[in-house]
């Protein structure tokens, strides 16, 4: 016989054995390996899209915080703007309204001293007023604005009185009328008419200082204060011969006019 034959697919003994699958890995390379290997790239890809995602968001929140903060900039700015526009509007409302006061009061500051420029203007030329011979011939210029009323010309004994006042002379038995001056001699000895306002002087009502008037020629006592209960104003009294010459202003209204005319006193013998 020329030898025993395998029975059908049975490996016959001493035979080589069979060559390996290429398409099949042998087990000892397969445990070798780490198996989550082919999932390792989809992970990484998540991780970087996850960073990428994380850095989008960074930056996204830093620029809304940007946004933000430029946003409250912009409105503080606003606001700021708002409240200094306000504050300038006002300021230039007050400082229009004192500039707009303090041009009227100028105006009527000067209103007020045309009017009194022109009101002393008027009063030139003073016009030249003399009392009777047998008087003394007491002299003085007085406003040619006012007027004079003589209610007693001194005949029959009698006192002599004349009445000034601007414009027109008011009713002389009325208690409440104010004259720029009353013009009087008196036919007392001065003693007795000036111890009615010495007597004021004790209480305070009156101050008095020396009067002297044409180089000396005149000479007598200035009142000044509260002549009688409701009139304020001015008194001299001096002496002339045997009379006694009174010369007063019922106004401190009428001190300026008074005192000037006080400057024009004349005695002419």
């Amino acid at each position: 016989m020329g030898g025993f034959a395998p029975m059908p697919g049975q490996v016959p003994t001493g035979a080589p054995s069979a060559a390996p699958n290429p398409g099949v890995m042998p087990n000892t390379m397969m445990s070798g390996m780490n198996p989550a290997m082919p999932n390792q790239a989809p992970q990484a890809q998540a991780q970087a899209a996850a960073t990428a995602n994380l850095g989008k968001k960074d930056t996204t929140m830093i620029e809304t915080i940007i946004l933000v903060v430029v946003c409250i900039i912009a409105a503080a700015a606003i606001i700021f703007a708002v409240i200094f526009f306000m504050q300038y509007n006002q300021l230039k409302t007050n400082f229009d309204s004192e500039v707009a006061m303090k041009e009227a009061a100028a105006r009527e500051e000067q209103a007020a001293e045309d009017t009194a420029n022109f009101a002393e203007n008027e009063k030139q030329p003073f016009t030249k007023f003399t009392g009777p011979s047998d008087f003394g011939s007491i002299g003085f210029e007085f406003p040619k604005t006012w007027s004079v009323y003589v209610a007693s010309d001194g005949s029959n004994n009698s006192d002599y009185v004349a009445y000034f006042r601007p414009s027109q002379v008011d009713p002389i038995d009325d208690d409440a009328s104010r004259y720029a001056l009353r013009f009087t001699i008196l036919n007392q000895q001065i003693n007795s008419v000036q111890s009615q306002y010495d007597r004021k002087l004790e209480d305070g009502s009156l101050t008095s200082s020396v009067f002297n008037a044409d180089n000396n020629k005149i000479s007598g006592t200035k009142y000044m204060g509260q002549i009688d209960e409701n009139m304020q104003g001015i008194v001299v009294i001096f002496k002339v011969n045997d009379k006694t010459v009174l010369l007063q202003t019922d106004a401190m209204v009428y001190q300026q006019d008074f005192e000037t005319l006080l400057t024009k006193l004349r005695r002419n013998s």
